[in-house]
C-alpha cells in the first residue's frame, strides 16, 4: 500500500469512529459489543479535565478545537445540540442535526442526527410509529443510510439507556444525560455522584424531559408497547438499504407473512424479526446483530412459533393455514427451535 493510499485509509477509519462514537453518544441505547464504555461531549475547551475525570480510562471526549490529537480526545468544530446545528469532527466529517418534523422532507447531504426537539416532534414520531405498525409505511428519510434518530432510549420501550454512559456539559459547567436531559449536577460536582445521579435515571428514561413532558412519554410507552420493536426495525432496514437491498417487509407492521392469522397474536418486543422481499426472508436479530436466512416454508413456521409463544398453538396454527398434518407440523417446529437454540437464539416461551 502507497503512503497516500495509507494515509486515506486511515483518514477513513478515524471518519468511522468519530461517527461511530457521534451515534452512540446521540443514540442513548449502551451498546452491547464494542464502543466506548462513557462518551462525554464538552461545549467548552474549558472543561477538558472535567471532562476526561468524568468519562474515565477507556471514555472518550469530544471537545471543541483543532488542537494536536491527544488520546481519548476528539476534537470537533460547530455543535450537535440544536436543529440544523452541524458538527465537524477528523477535519472532513460533517454530520448534522435535524428536528424530526423536518425528516419528510429532508435532503440527505452526509450523516444527519434527528432528535425530538419539541412536543410536536414527539407526537409526529408517535404518528409515523403506528403508521408503520399499521400499514407497514415507514419514513422514508429515516431508512436513508447516515440518517439517525437521537434519544432512542427514551423513544422506546425496551431499549437499555446508557445513563452514565453519554454525559453532555454544557458552556456554564452543568452536567446532563443529553442536552435534553435533566440536569445532574456541576462539572465540580463530585465524578461518582455524577455517575450515580446519571445511572439512577436509566429506569425512567428521561433524556427528552427538557422538550416532552414525562407523562405523555409514559402514556405512549403503556398505549404502544412494542415502540422498541419499531425503532429496531427502522434501523435494520436502514442497514439493509446500506448494503443495496431494499423493498423488504417486516411481520408485524402491515401484515404477516403467513396470511389470515388470528388477530391479537403479537411476538415479545426484543424478539427477532422477521423480513422477506420477492424469494428472500431473513430472520434479524438485533441482540446479536445477526442475520439469518430462511426458505419460505421455514420462515412461515417460524413466523408462527414467534407470535404464538407455544408449541402447540404454533402446531395447530400450522395445520390450519399452511395445510400440514400434525406430525409434520410438530417436526418442523421442532427443526426450526432447535436451528436457533444452536445459535443462541431462543424463539420466547417456545422449548427447542
Amino acid at each position: 500500500m502507497g503512503e497516500q493510499e495509507s494515509r486515506t485509509s486511515g483518514s477513513e477509519d478515524a471518519a468511522r469512529s468519530a461517527l461511530s462514537a457521534v451515534v452512540q453518544l446521540s443514540s442513548g441505547v449502551r451498546p452491547r459489543t464494542g464502543g466506548w464504555d462513557r462518551i462525554v461531549f464538552i461545549e467548552s475547551a474549558e472543561h477538558l479535565v472535567q471532562g476526561r475525570r468524568l468519562c474515565g480510562e477507556n471514555g472518550l471526549v469530544l471537545c471543541p478545537g483543532t488542537g494536536a490529537a491527544e488520546k481519548g480526545v476528539l476534537a470537533y468544530e460547530g455543535s450537535l445540540s440544536e436543529p440544523g446545528d452541524e458538527l465537524l469532527v477528523t477535519e472532513q466529517l460533517f454530520i448534522y442535526t435535524q428536528d424530526y418534523l423536518a425528516t419528510p422532507f429532508l435532503a440527505v447531504a452526509g450523516p444527519t442526527i434527528v432528535r425530538i426537539s419539541s412536543s410536536e416532534d414527539y407526537d409526529g414520531f408517535v404518528q409515523d410509529a403506528e403508521l408503520a405498525r399499521g400499514k407497514g409505511v415507514f419514513v422514508e428519510q429515516l431508512l436513508q443510510p447516515g440518517v439517525f434518530l437521537a434519544d432512542q432510549c427514551a423513544l422506546g420501550t425496551t431499549h437499555r439507556c446508557a445513563g452514565s454512559g453519554r454525559l453532555h456539559v454544557t458552556v456554564s459547567g452543568e452536567v446532563r444525560t443529553t442536552p435534553s436531559g435533566p440536569g445532574l449536577g456541576s462539572v465540580t460536582t463530585n465524578p461518582d455522584s455524577l455517575v450515580n445521579a446519571a445511572d439512577a435515571s436509566v429506569s425512567r428514561d428521561r433524556c427528552l424531559d427538557a422538550v416532552v413532558d414525562p407523562v405523555v412519554l409514559d402514556e405512549a410507552r403503556a398505549r404502544l408497547p412494542w415502540l422498541s420493536r419499531y425503532l429496531r426495525a427502522v434501523d435494520v432496514l436502514r442497514d439493509l438499504r446500506a448494503a443495496g437491498r431494499v423493498g423488504f417487509a417486516v411481520s408485524g407492521f402491515g401484515g404477516r407473512l403467513t396470511a389470515d392469522l388470528p388477530a391479537g397474536l403479537e411476538e415479545p418486543v426484543d424478539a427477532p424479526l422477521l423480513l422477506w422481499s420477492g424469494e428472500e426472508y431473513l430472520v434479524c436479530d438485533p441482540a446479536q446483530e445477526r442475520v439469518f436466512r430462511l426458505g419460505p416454508d421455514a420462515a412461515r413456521i417460524f413466523e408462527i412459533v414467534l407470535v404464538t409463544g407455544s408449541a402447540g398453538e404454533a402446531a395447530e396454527l400450522a395445520c390450519a393455514h399452511l395445510g400440514l398434518d400434525r406430525d409434520t407440523a410438530e417436526e418442523a417446529i421442532t427443526v426450526i427451535t432447535t436451528k436457533f437454540a444452536d445459535s443462541g437464539v431462543l424463539l420466547a416461551r417456545v422449548p427447542a
